[in-house]
């Protein structure tokens, strides 16, 4: 995938890059993840929106170059914002460890956007095309695990779904 510039832009684009344009980005699977969760703990209108924390609760992970358990430690900071009622703000921290025993600090933030219908079917658990509504998040990846150290230097970012029982399920892409 490469940037569409023309005209006048794009003769100084390659003036000032040397005659080179960068690189577009190629997708990576990197894992699908499914986190269960408690029931929301609401702390009540702030200054950002309504704040929900969603403990997690444990889960699995699975993909081509690692798998393993999400323990039941972290949550979902939830913040449904005051300008976009429709959308909410996600930032989560999860811990992660993977089969040989590694242990890998995950923290997203994204967003979940959507219209009130849409939003009403998947808060009651109703079955909803993942295409109809937007909700992705940044993955930011720490550990000292040297098979893993590769993970605390890639961007990458998941596309989430929603599911029938209270929890999460979203596909991790590293941005090559």
């Amino acid at each position: 995938m490469k940037a569409e510039i023309s005209g006048d832009f794009a003769e100084y684009t390659r003036e000032r890059g040397n005659g080179f344009t960068p690189p577009g980005p190629k997708l990576e699977f990197l894992y699908r993840l499914i986190a269960d969760v408690a029931p929301p703990i609401e702390v009540g209108s702030v200054e950002g929106g309504f704040l929900k924390i969603i403990p997690i609760t444990g889960g699995r992970f699975e993909g081509p170059r690692l798998r393993g358990t999400v323990l039941p430690v972290g949550a979902d900071w939830n913040t449904s914002s005051r300008l976009a009622p429709t959308t909410r703000h996600i930032d989560t921290r999860y811990i992660l460890k993977t089969d040989e025993g590694a242990i890998i600090s995950l923290a997203t933030r994204g967003y979940a956007t959507q219209t009130e219908e849409v939003l009403k079917r998947r808060t009651a658990r109703e079955p909803v095309d993942p295409g109809e509504y937007y909700f992705k998040q940044h993955l930011f990846f720490e550990t000292a695990a040297e098979e893993y150290l590769w993970l605390n230097t890639l961007v990458a970012f998941g596309c989430v779904i929603s599911q029938k029982t209270p929890g999460v399920i979203y596909d991790a892409w590293i941005v090559r």
